[in-house]
């Protein structure tokens, strides 16, 4: 079973860096573009503003989930590292099982906020509040896969072991 959650991880990992990549030069290009014709040419677009907005939205909720990979998430160190180990493992067990619920009322709160946002147009853009507020559901299933295998894994929030 660890062999085919591993091979898993692997996809899901592979999926998780080119996206981001790709949103990332997304971004990286609309703000460029805005800078080039609002001070070179002397008009500035009306949409480049709105996107760069909602593709950096995307990429600090995914960054989430890329912390949840890592066990990078921000913690009190100081505290948890001055534990028994046995209640540092109890600790970092509570924190995965708070993390998934947080993240299963997010999934389940942001799949409703995209249904009610189908018909929603944005201001400046060619899509839905859908696709915007996509960025929490899709980011929260990540949070959970990689929580879950964390936990299955053994591994600690600080990228240590849970054994």
């Amino acid at each position: 079973m660890k062999e085919r959650l591993l091979a898993a991880k692997k996809v899901v990992d592979k999926i998780l860096d080119y996206f981001v990549v790709v949103l990332f030069l997304v971004v990286f290009l609309v703000v460029m573009l805005q800078v080039f014709m609002r001070f070179v040419l002397n008009s500035p677009l009306v949409w480049s503003e709105e996107l760069a907005r909602y593709l950096f939205m995307w990429v600090s909720l995914i960054g989430w989930a890329f912390a949840a990979r890592s066990g990078t998430h921000i913690r009190i160190a100081i505290i948890a590292d001055n534990l028994p180990a046995r209640v540092r493992k109890a600790l970092d067990i509570m924190n995965f099982l708070l993390t998934l619920v947080f993240a299963g009322v997010m999934l389940y709160y942001g799949v409703v906020l995209v249904g009610k946002n189908l018909d929603v147009q944005t201001i400046t853009l060619f899509f839905t509040y859908s696709a915007v507020y996509a960025a929490v559901p899709f980011s929260m299933a990540f949070l959970i896969f990689y929580s879950v295998f964390r936990l299955i894994s053994g591994q600690a929030a600080a990228g240590g072991t849970l054994s």
